[in-house]
């Protein structure tokens, strides 16, 4: 046990002379907020206190990507009241991811006001104050990462009604340069360049063949694998990664088209990841070239591997269709219903004129989830699985996050979905695409 729960689940309990009252709590991917009510026995004086808990950080090591942790850090100094006492920090000893918290909190605020920073020497001071505080060379690393990271891409969120002004800004050319705000924007989020090491399983001989395009491949931490088929190596493979959502740790799969040879690797990884709902944002064909295999069985049924798959509706919407499809396990019997969503009204080049249309289909399928989907993700593809494939990631993400926060964070988001599949919002016209729709 690293903590013992100190707060109730629900409802009351009292610790001393102290009652304390759950009042909500909502849990999103990489954390969870509680607010609490407490009263003292004796005083009729009630405060709230909420209570933040990061829940991303692995048992072992630093968080591979300091993304989430800025924006965990950004969301509990927005909720700190300006007249409030101390901000309770700890961890389970009080000193490693502790000190790592503190450091990057106050090295940020200091940049805010100097435009310096001084690790080592917040580091030596926190530890003339509690001995230990960062603990290991990896967190006191993790932190130089984290700094870097809010140095070079600032401060992106936006109030929801502040949207239309801070897009008209960024189509601006900004001074000094020839190039919008935008473009740097977007030019921003490139500079991470990813190490072949991370690419394990997708460079095998045996799994190469199975990639659509040579350069977009899943990244070995996120990618979806397959239970192996005994004897048959790479069977565990599909160019597939898991994406979280705002709320929900792998909401989302991310994937290429199938192509003839992976289409029974397809609908295994349906199978066993419990994904009743398929995206599909691209036609067979575009430009003349074939962008994803026909997978599905148009009149009768049709097996692939251990499914059978049998068409059971089909729905023209004017800007999707809708497919819906009974599929067997021919081992044991069980049947599922898989609904698949082909957004129509993308162009061969570019983007859609309007964000509306696409914005009505999202919310579509997230509904129909709801009505009927599986605990499992939404799986999502295109042809390559990351250019309209992260536009629809990142737009449900930023609509869902609307709604409950106000606030729109177009590049934070993005940058948060490349750390978990290469290339996601592929073009500058997708990047401000999701700009526009989001309006």
């Amino acid at each position: 046990v690293k903590c013992d729960q100190y707060w109730p689940t629900r409802g009351t309990e009292t610790y001393g002379l102290i009652q304390v009252t759950l009042l909500d709590t909502v849990e999103l991917a990489t954390y969870s907020m509680r607010t609490f009510a407490l009263y003292k026995s004796g005083s009729n004086e009630k405060r709230e206190v909420r209570h933040f808990q990061f829940t991303a950080w692995p048992d072992h090591g630093v968080p591979e990507h300091p993304t989430p942790f800025l924006a965990f850090l950004r969301r509990v100094k927005s909720c700190n009241p300006p007249d409030a006492g101390p901000m309770i920090v700890h961890c389970s000893a009080g000193v490693g991811r502790t000190g790592c918290f503190v450091v990057i909190d106050g090295m940020t605020e200091r940049i805010k006001h100097e435009k310096t920073i001084d690790i080592y020497g917040h580091v030596t001071l926190m530890r003339s104050q509690r001995n230990y505080m960062v603990q290991t060379e990896e967190q006191y690393i993790f932190i130089h990462d984290a700094l870097l990271e809010a140095v070079t891409c600032g401060n992106t969120e936006v109030p929801a009604r502040n949207l239309y002004s801070y897009i008209q800004r960024l189509t601006q050319i900004e001074p000094g340069e020839n190039v919008t705000g935008m473009e740097l924007e977007f030019k921003r989020l490139a500079s991470a360049k990813a190490h072949t090491s991370r690419f394990v399983s997708a460079n095998l001989p045996c799994n190469k063949f199975k990639n659509r395009l040579v350069n977009i491949m899943p990244y070995e931490t996120t990618r979806v694998c397959l239970q192996p088929i005994r004897g048959l190596e790479g069977s565990d493979y599909i160019n597939a990664s898991f994406i979280d959502g705002y709320r929900q740790q792998k909401a989302y799969i991310a994937t290429q088209g199938p192509l003839a040879e992976t289409t029974e690797d397809f609908w295994r990884m349906l199978w066993e990841n419990n994904s009743t709902i398929v995206v599909m944002l691209t036609k067979l064909r575009e430009m003349g070239r074939e962008k994803c295999h026909q997978y599905w069985p148009a009149e009768r049924s049709a097996r692939y591997q251990y499914f059978v798959v049998d068409p059971m509706a089909e729905y023209n919407m004017p800007q999707y269709i809708l497919r819906e499809f009974k599929v067997t396990d021919a081992r044991d019997g069980q049947s599922r219903t898989v609904r698949q969503f082909q957004f129509t009204d993308w162009p061969e080049q570019g983007v859609p004129k309007s964000g509306e249309g696409f914005i009505d289909f999202i919310g579509q399928v997230h509904k129909t989830k709801e009505q009927f989907g599986q605990d499992g993700p939404i799986s999502v593809h295109c042809s390559a699985g990351v250019g309209r494939t992260g536009v629809f990631i990142t737009l449900s993400i930023v609509l869902e996050r609307m709604r409950y926060e106000g606030v729109v964070d177009i590049f934070q988001t993005v940058k948060m979905l490349r750390t978990q599949r290469p290339a996601m919002v592929q073009t500058e016209d997708e990047y401000q695409f999701c700009y526009h729709a989001a309006l």
